[in-house]
């Protein structure tokens, strides 16, 4: 009664309309889906007609040295006689041109197999000349296949930055969590210096971005200055307007990493984990009450590739600690001499380069150079049965560790890690029956098979389907999906 009572606001005239007379209703639940084509199913009467003009098969029939045995042989599922290889001992028929996609289609899309499966399933079946060649590019351009399996992920040798020319010019941010609540905070945001490899890590209720900027001015600004660059992830705090207004107003560069790629953000990833590891170690769920006392140990710490503690590279001197019994720093007379050497000291420091402690193997696809299109890894949680990669993607511009791919009619960076080269197949020339009647030659029928054939090849335009759509090359109607339809060649 109260949808009726809202309904009765509107209109007074209410009718009930049947199903078959609801054309609004009927239109939208028949909605026509252009990607759908029609299945093609093997044709046998065309198969044997298309034998008899295909000029492959008539030069074999002509040579005598030819390694092929070439009879007529009755199909078991129908009254064609098909020319057959018997070489082998079980007769194998010769494929027609037009019919060689049709049949690996037929037999490759059962279960999608690899390139040495699928050439043994149809040499076994079939003959035709080359047909190991063709069987491997045919099964490294099926879309299917490439978006469905991973053979080998790329992983690219690591990249390097640019040495800082001071300290605190070039700092690493990003964001921790949600973690459990603890005085009211459920976030950190951290932030590293590159050359003294100095951490900071700042507790926040939220991430937006008037959170963030307002961390990064009180708690890094104020004491160490504005930085040259900063580099941060491809969060939506980061790529705000508030965010990239702030950054303008320092005069500080932001440099953006690729999506689903921490590597590119490794300073401060790898000091994330050292961060929840020590506040883990403490076995406290009041992570704020002992992030103080772990910074002082992470900023008190020698670290091998600077031999040195950051505290010590930005103050000058180490860090008393609680355990300290002795004062072992002798402070030399803050006088005008001693002011001047340090100030030349600091100027002549040079940076030291981040170390790499890993030696996993490297795998870049030699293709990737000089690819047009590639897929791209998914590496966000997806649903079970999901498919691996998307694409294939447009590429219109790369560097040594990046591609600027086409993503939903948008150009957008991404990493070489998470691509692989795109094999697209320009064949699309499916099986369609040839019009033109010619005899068998130079094997012995009878006269009654002849006519039979040329009879059977003669309407066997019939049986072939027809639609109303785009026309290839070879004469077959098709609907190509519109994600295909940039780089299809007709």
């Amino acid at each position: 009664m109260r949808h009726l009572d809202f309904i009765a606001q509107y209109s007074t005239d209410i009718r009930h309309v049947q199903g078959n007379k609801n054309i609004v209703a009927d239109a939208l639940s028949r909605i026509k889906i252009d990607s759908i084509t029609q299945s093609h199913m093997l044709n046998f009467r065309a198969f044997a007609e298309a034998q008899t003009i295909d000029s492959e098969l008539q030069q074999f029939l002509h040579d005598s040295t030819s390694s092929l045995h070439l009879e007529l042989k009755p199909c078991q599922i129908s009254d064609h006689n098909l020319i057959c290889d018997t070489s082998t001992g079980t007769p194998r028929p010769f494929v027609p041109t037009t019919f060689r996609k049709l049949i690996f289609e037929h037999l490759h899309n059962l279960s999608h197999p690899g390139i040495a499966a699928t050439t043994k399933l149809i040499c076994s079946r079939y003959v035709w000349p080359c047909m190991k060649k063709q069987i491997k590019t045919w099964v490294r351009g099926c879309d299917k296949c490439q978006r469905s399996k991973v053979q080998r992920h790329t992983k690219s040798p690591l990249g390097t930055f640019s040495t800082p020319d001071a300290r605190f010019s070039h700092i690493h941010i990003d964001i921790v969590g949600p973690l459990p609540p603890s005085d009211g905070f459920q976030y950190l945001l951290t932030m590293i210096d590159r050359f003294s490899r100095w951490p900071e890590a700042v507790p926040i209720p939220d991430t937006t971005a008037k959170t963030i900027s307002r961390a990064i001015f009180h708690h890094w600004i104020a004491r160490f200055g504005c930085p040259s660059l900063i580099t941060t992830d491809q969060g939506s705090q980061m790529r705000s307007s508030l965010f990239a207004e702030f950054t303008w107003i320092l005069g500080t560069d932001r440099v953006k990493t690729t999506a689903y790629h921490p590597i590119s953000n490794g300073l401060v990833e790898r000091f994330h984990r050292h961060l929840k590891a020590s506040i883990k170690a403490h076995e406290s769920s009041r992570w704020t009450d002992v992030l103080p006392i772990v910074l002082l140990g992470i900023r008190s710490a020698v670290k091998e590739d600077l031999k040195a503690s950051c505290a010590e590279l930005v103050y000058g001197t180490t860090l008393r600690l609680p355990s300290d019994m002795l004062n072992v720093s002798i402070i030399p007379p803050c006088d005008e001499e001693f002011i001047t050497s340090l100030r030349n000291i600091m100027r002549h420091l040079n940076p030291v380069a981040t170390s790499t402690h890993g030696h996993s193997a490297h795998f870049v696809h030699p293709a990737l150079s000089s690819c047009t299109h590639v897929f791209l890894r998914i590496d966000k949680v997806s649903p079970p049965l999901t498919q691996p990669y998307t694409g294939p993607h447009e590429v219109i511009a790369r560097t040594d560790k990046t591609l600027q791919i086409i993503i939903n009619s948008k150009p957008s960076w991404v990493s070489i890690d998470r691509v692989k080269p795109a094999f697209v197949s320009q064949d699309f020339d499916f099986p369609r029956a040839p019009k033109i009647n010619t005899a068998l030659k130079d094997i012995t029928t009878s006269p009654k098979t002849v006519s039979e054939g040329q009879k059977q090849f003669s309407s066997s335009s019939k049986c072939l389907p027809s639609t109303t759509s785009t026309r290839t090359r070879s004469g077959r109607q098709v609907h190509f999906p519109k994600k295909l339809a940039t780089y299809i060649t007709y």
